[in-house]
Protein backbone atom coordinates (compact mmCIF):
# COMPACT_ATOMS: atom_id res chain seq x y z
CA UNK A 1 0.00 0.00 0.00
CA UNK A 2 0.93 3.41 -0.73
CA UNK A 3 1.13 5.73 1.97
CA UNK A 4 -0.31 9.51 1.76
CA UNK A 5 2.69 10.93 2.11
CA UNK A 6 4.51 8.89 -1.06
CA UNK A 7 1.19 9.95 -3.05
CA UNK A 8 1.62 13.87 -1.97
CA UNK A 9 5.54 13.83 -2.04
CA UNK A 10 4.46 12.11 -5.65
CA UNK A 11 1.88 14.90 -6.56
CA UNK A 12 4.23 17.71 -5.90
CA UNK A 13 7.18 16.09 -7.97
CA UNK A 14 4.36 15.80 -10.60
CA UNK A 15 3.65 19.68 -10.31
CA UNK A 16 7.07 21.09 -10.14
CA UNK A 17 7.96 19.03 -12.96
CA UNK A 18 4.67 20.64 -15.08
CA UNK A 19 5.89 24.16 -13.69
CA UNK A 20 9.13 23.41 -14.65
CA UNK A 21 8.34 22.35 -17.97
CA UNK A 22 5.81 25.49 -19.30
CA UNK A 23 8.97 28.20 -19.41
CA UNK A 24 11.06 25.91 -22.16
CA UNK A 25 7.59 25.87 -24.29
CA UNK A 26 6.65 29.76 -24.05
CA UNK A 27 10.63 30.55 -24.73
CA UNK A 28 10.56 27.75 -28.12
CA UNK A 29 12.51 29.65 -31.05
CA UNK A 30 11.12 29.68 -34.77
CA UNK A 31 13.42 30.19 -37.68
CA UNK A 32 11.78 30.86 -40.92
CA UNK A 33 13.44 31.43 -44.16
CA UNK A 34 12.84 31.42 -48.16
CA UNK A 35 14.43 32.37 -51.13
CA UNK A 36 13.92 35.57 -53.62
CA UNK A 37 16.08 35.51 -56.82
CA UNK A 38 19.71 35.07 -55.34
CA UNK A 39 19.12 35.92 -52.09
CA UNK A 40 17.69 34.30 -48.88
CA UNK A 41 15.88 36.08 -45.99
CA UNK A 42 15.16 34.46 -42.65
CA UNK A 43 12.58 35.59 -40.00
CA UNK A 44 13.20 34.88 -35.73
CA UNK A 45 11.04 34.72 -33.48
CA UNK A 46 9.83 33.18 -29.80
CA UNK A 47 6.47 30.95 -29.93
CA UNK A 48 4.60 33.92 -28.57
CA UNK A 49 5.89 36.35 -31.47
CA UNK A 50 8.68 38.15 -29.89
CA UNK A 51 11.31 38.84 -32.48
CA UNK A 52 14.51 37.51 -31.75
CA UNK A 53 17.10 40.01 -31.72
CA UNK A 54 21.13 39.67 -32.15
CA UNK A 55 20.42 36.01 -32.62
CA UNK A 56 23.13 33.89 -34.31
CA UNK A 57 22.26 32.37 -37.63
CA UNK A 58 24.46 29.47 -39.02
CA UNK A 59 24.21 28.36 -42.58
CA UNK A 60 25.26 24.73 -43.54
CA UNK A 61 25.51 22.86 -46.84
CA UNK A 62 23.79 19.39 -46.84
CA UNK A 63 27.58 17.98 -45.66
CA UNK A 64 27.34 20.04 -42.68
CA UNK A 65 29.98 22.37 -43.68
CA UNK A 66 29.61 25.37 -42.41
CA UNK A 67 29.28 28.51 -45.43
CA UNK A 68 28.54 31.22 -43.40
CA UNK A 69 26.96 32.88 -40.35
CA UNK A 70 25.37 36.58 -39.11
CA UNK A 71 23.40 37.96 -36.45
CA UNK A 72 19.21 38.79 -36.55
CA UNK A 73 18.76 42.14 -37.02
CA UNK A 74 15.75 44.42 -33.94
CA UNK A 75 13.40 42.85 -36.75
CA UNK A 76 14.48 39.37 -36.12
CA UNK A 77 15.98 39.64 -39.43
CA UNK A 78 18.84 38.36 -41.47
CA UNK A 79 19.41 37.41 -44.93
CA UNK A 80 22.13 36.58 -47.64
CA UNK A 81 23.18 35.87 -51.21
CA UNK A 82 23.07 32.47 -51.79
CA UNK A 83 26.17 30.79 -51.00
CA UNK A 84 25.62 27.61 -53.79
CA UNK A 85 22.53 26.40 -55.18
CA UNK A 86 21.78 23.40 -52.71
CA UNK A 87 19.64 22.94 -49.97
CA UNK A 88 20.99 24.83 -46.45
CA UNK A 89 21.03 24.07 -42.99
CA UNK A 90 19.87 27.19 -41.01
CA UNK A 91 20.50 26.63 -37.58
CA UNK A 92 19.34 30.01 -35.16
CA UNK A 93 20.67 30.13 -31.64
CA UNK A 94 19.51 32.78 -29.36
CA UNK A 95 19.80 33.76 -25.51
CA UNK A 96 20.50 31.50 -22.63
CA UNK A 97 21.17 27.95 -25.66
CA UNK A 98 17.94 28.11 -27.67
CA UNK A 99 18.00 26.51 -30.82
CA UNK A 100 16.28 25.30 -33.64
CA UNK A 101 16.71 25.08 -37.38
CA UNK A 102 15.17 24.95 -40.57
CA UNK A 103 16.22 23.96 -43.93
CA UNK A 104 15.64 25.16 -46.33
CA UNK A 105 15.32 23.52 -50.37
CA UNK A 106 16.68 25.73 -52.71
CA UNK A 107 15.58 23.68 -55.77
CA UNK A 108 13.61 27.00 -57.62
CA UNK A 109 16.44 29.16 -57.26
CA UNK A 110 18.12 29.70 -60.19
CA UNK A 111 21.99 30.59 -61.00
CA UNK A 112 21.80 34.57 -62.18
CA UNK A 113 21.84 34.45 -65.56
CA UNK A 114 24.36 36.40 -67.17
CA UNK A 115 22.76 39.35 -69.01
CA UNK A 116 22.52 38.88 -72.51
CA UNK A 117 23.46 41.58 -74.81
CA UNK A 118 20.79 43.68 -76.36
CA UNK A 119 19.47 42.68 -79.64
CA UNK A 120 20.90 44.94 -82.52
CA UNK A 121 18.35 46.49 -84.71
CA UNK A 122 18.21 46.62 -88.25
CA UNK A 123 16.24 48.22 -90.90
CA UNK A 124 12.64 47.98 -90.19
CA UNK A 125 10.88 45.69 -87.17
CA UNK A 126 7.86 43.87 -87.95
CA UNK A 127 6.50 41.20 -86.02
CA UNK A 128 8.17 38.77 -88.15
CA UNK A 129 11.62 40.42 -87.45
CA UNK A 130 11.11 40.71 -83.93
CA UNK A 131 13.26 38.02 -81.52
CA UNK A 132 12.86 37.49 -77.67
CA UNK A 133 15.94 36.95 -75.73
CA UNK A 134 15.09 34.28 -73.37
CA UNK A 135 17.45 35.07 -70.82
CA UNK A 136 16.42 38.69 -70.79
CA UNK A 137 12.70 37.51 -70.49
CA UNK A 138 13.19 35.44 -67.91
CA UNK A 139 15.24 37.52 -65.63
CA UNK A 140 12.23 40.47 -66.35
CA UNK A 141 9.67 37.60 -65.03
CA UNK A 142 11.58 36.55 -62.49
CA UNK A 143 12.09 39.88 -60.87
CA UNK A 144 8.20 41.07 -61.23
CA UNK A 145 7.54 37.69 -59.26
CA UNK A 146 10.23 38.37 -56.64
CA UNK A 147 8.27 42.10 -56.43
CA UNK A 148 5.05 40.58 -56.11
CA UNK A 149 5.46 37.89 -54.44
CA UNK A 150 7.38 39.52 -51.50
CA UNK A 151 4.35 40.65 -49.56
CA UNK A 152 3.15 37.04 -49.61
CA UNK A 153 6.02 36.08 -48.01
CA UNK A 154 6.07 38.28 -45.30
CA UNK A 155 2.56 37.41 -44.65
CA UNK A 156 3.23 33.68 -44.23
CA UNK A 157 6.16 34.83 -41.92
CA UNK A 158 3.74 36.78 -40.20
CA UNK A 159 1.07 33.98 -39.81
CA UNK A 160 3.77 31.61 -38.66
CA UNK A 161 5.16 33.63 -36.34
CA UNK A 162 1.50 34.46 -34.66
CA UNK A 163 -0.15 31.04 -34.62
CA UNK A 164 -1.10 29.40 -31.61
CA UNK A 165 -0.28 25.92 -29.76
CA UNK A 166 0.33 23.31 -32.05
CA UNK A 167 -1.22 20.20 -31.56
CA UNK A 168 1.24 18.25 -29.50
CA UNK A 169 1.04 21.22 -26.55
CA UNK A 170 -2.59 20.81 -26.47
CA UNK A 171 -2.70 17.26 -26.31
CA UNK A 172 0.29 17.29 -23.91
CA UNK A 173 -1.23 19.90 -21.24
CA UNK A 174 -4.48 17.50 -21.46
CA UNK A 175 -2.32 14.98 -20.74
CA UNK A 176 -0.74 16.33 -17.26
CA UNK A 177 -4.41 17.23 -16.23
CA UNK A 178 -5.76 13.87 -16.53
CA UNK A 179 -2.66 12.81 -14.97
CA UNK A 180 -3.36 15.29 -11.73
CA UNK A 181 -6.78 14.35 -11.93
CA UNK A 182 -6.25 10.62 -11.33
CA UNK A 183 -3.63 11.70 -9.15
CA UNK A 184 -6.14 13.43 -6.63
CA UNK A 185 -9.01 11.16 -6.90
CA UNK A 186 -6.69 8.03 -6.18
CA UNK A 187 -5.95 9.86 -3.42
CA UNK A 188 -9.53 11.16 -2.25
CA UNK A 189 -10.72 7.51 -2.74
CA UNK A 190 -8.17 6.23 -0.18
CA UNK A 191 -9.32 9.06 2.07
CA UNK A 192 -12.49 7.43 2.12
CA UNK A 193 -11.31 3.66 2.82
Amino acid sequence: MISKRILLSLLAVTVILILKSSPAIAHKINIFAWAEGQTVFTESYFTGGKLIEGGLVEVFDPAGQKLLEGRTDQKGEFSFKLPQKTDLLLVLTASMGHKNDFTLKVENADEAAPAAEPAKITGELSPDTVTVDMRQLRTVIEETLDLRLKPIYRSLADAKRREGPSLTNIIGGLGYIIGIMGLILYVRSRKKK
